[in-house]
Parts: C-alpha cells; structure tokens; sequence
C-alpha cells in the first residue's frame, strides 16, 4: 500500500470512483467529464502548480488530494482542504473490494498530520446522517459531532422567474464588505463552531485565482443596510458540474425574511441565465434565516449530514 499525491493520471479513475460511490450527491452535482477532465489539465499545468506550490510553501496550502495504491490500482481517495483554523476533509472513499484493510484510517491518519504540519489545530469532515458506517468509523478515530448541515437543491432554477421587487439596498459585492460581512456572520454563531470553523473575510472575498484554475465564474450580492452590508450571497457555475452553486448565504437579523429571499432568488436567476439546470448550497442548522432565505426562494432540503471533528494532534 503507497499513500500519495493525486496524479493527473488519476482522472478518470477519479471520476469514475464519485460518479459510483457518491450516487446522491453526483445526482445533484452533475459531474461532466469533459469540463472535469479540463479542470484536471488546468490544476496540473506548470503555472498552476507553481501558485499552488508557493501557496503552499507560505503556509496558505490550498488543498491536498490524497490517494491509496495497492496491487498497482489506485484504489481510495479523500480531498482535504484548508480553511483559518481547520483541516477539512471533503470525502473518504474506498473501492468495495479493498475495504476492511485500514485504508480509509490511513487515509485520515494522512490529512490529519498534513493538518497539523500546517498549523492547523481541528481536522473536520461531513459524513451523510444516513451513513451509519462511515459514522462509526469515525466515532472510533474520536470524531464528534459539530453541527447538523444539509444540502439544498433548486431544480428549476430558470421558471424562478426575477425577485419580485429587489429590496432596497441590493447591489453587487465588493471586497471591501468581506470584513463586515464576516462580522454579521459571526453574531449569534454558537462558539464552538466559530473556534473550530472561524468565519473570515478571506472566505467571503472569494479568488480570482481558483476561478481560474477551475475554469469557474462567480458574482456575488449584498443588502446595504444604514451602517454596511447586512446580508450576502454568492453564486459560480463551472464546466465541470451541471449544477450552479450557492453559498451559505449570510443574513443578519435586521434583514426582512422578504428581502432575504429576494437576495437568493437574484443569485437563482444568475445561475438561470447561465442554463444551469438545478442549483445546490449547503446550510448548517445554525444559520437558520439563511435556510429560511433559501426555502422561501425554492429550495428543498436534500441531503441531511452531520459536520464532525477532533484536534489534529
């Protein structure tokens, strides 16, 4: 068994292995393989490689791609990326015939020092409600639950139709509201989700650069209230889904539940006027005027899981 790197050789393999073994989230996502494939030759091109590398030698990695070889197949991956104070695992996956042998331990045991090699002090992963073994697994590696999540699916995005009158306020984002956004976002946050996963302007500012490696485009809004932005939402689509995505839209209590869903019906139609044909963000049970925003602007909940963690150490 060798733990390495992913390799652009990998591709297809990869492709395939989430396409098959993550069914209800692929039904969701959409994955093509052409736009997939061109993601792959973009983040393996030398110019990508050599901004990743410098990030990463910084201190300021963007992600690590792990995978396991056995018996010359590469048969498990996971995907870890790195927010302010985390590690964060996004999938552990292992081919059925090659289960039981420790690998996705190995796997974990792998993110969770590159974790703390980066100074990282949680290492956190979703897991489906519904996937008791996996959940088990990581009961025994010391996991404990965070918070309840969910993704939110939006299937007809182009009959949402245009917010009924846009609230007063509403304007394009600047990356000068990213730092009192993340203040908004942290009210009423319940601490030890703010330990573990912080809010920062540096998340909300978005990069120019990863668009660009992953071939993406993204717009992003705010409501201006009387002493700066006091909700935000942003969208991107890329080549390699079909589904445009939403993020966890920021809403602060002085925001109308009307002009909230305004907000995420304005995201919904840029993502229409791009043909997307469904639309998905991810919202923690936490933020529940975000979830209200996204229900009232036709979202349903699809895909209950739990956000799980433990120290890196």
């Amino acid at each position: 068994m060798t733990v390495r790197d992913l390799r652009a050789a990998d591709a297809p393999w990869l492709l395939e292995f989430l396409k098959k073994y993550f069914p209800e989230e692929e039904a969701i996502l959409g994955t093509r393989p052409e736009g997939f494939a061109e993601v792959v030759r973009r983040v393996f091109r030398w110019q990508a490689r050599l901004v990743l590398g410098f990030l990463r030698l910084v201190g300021r990695p963007v992600y690590r791609f792990f995978v396991i070889e056995a018996d010359g197949r590469t048969v498990a991956t996971t995907l870890l990326t790195f927010s302010g104070a985390s590690g964060y695992v996004s999938m552990v996956v292992v081919d059925p015939s090659y289960r039981h042998r420790g690998y996705a331990r190995a796997l974990l045991e792998r993110a969770r020092h590159a974790t703390r090699v980066r100074g990282r002090r949680y290492i956190v992963l979703d897991v489906l409600t519904a996937n008791r073994p996996a959940r088990a697994l990581y009961d025994s590696l010391g996991y404990r639950t965070l918070r309840e999540t969910a993704i939110f699916v939006h299937e007809r995005p182009s009959e949402a139709g245009p917010a009924r009158a846009p609230p007063p306020g509403l304007r394009p984002f600047h990356p000068r509201d990213a730092a009192a956004l993340a203040e908004v976002a942290r009210r009423g946050r319940p601490p030890e989700i703010e330990r573990v996963l912080p809010t920062g302007a540096r998340e909300i500012a978005g990069s120019p650069t990863v668009d660009r490696v992953l071939t993406s485009e993204s717009a992003a809004w705010v409501i201006e209230g009387a002493s700066g932005p006091t909700a935000w939402v942003s969208a991107s689509i890329s080549p390699a889904t079909e589904a445009a995505h939403l993020s966890n839209p920021i809403v602060d209590a002085s925001v109308p539940p009307e002009a909230a869903a305004a907000l995420v019906r304005t995201a919904v139609g840029w993502c229409a006027a791009r043909r997307a044909p469904r639309v998905m963000a991810m919202a923690p049970a936490e933020n529940a005027r975000g979830r209200a925003a996204l229900a009232a602007a036709g979202f349903r909940e699809a895909i209950p899981s739990l956000t799980l963690y433990r120290t890196a150490d």
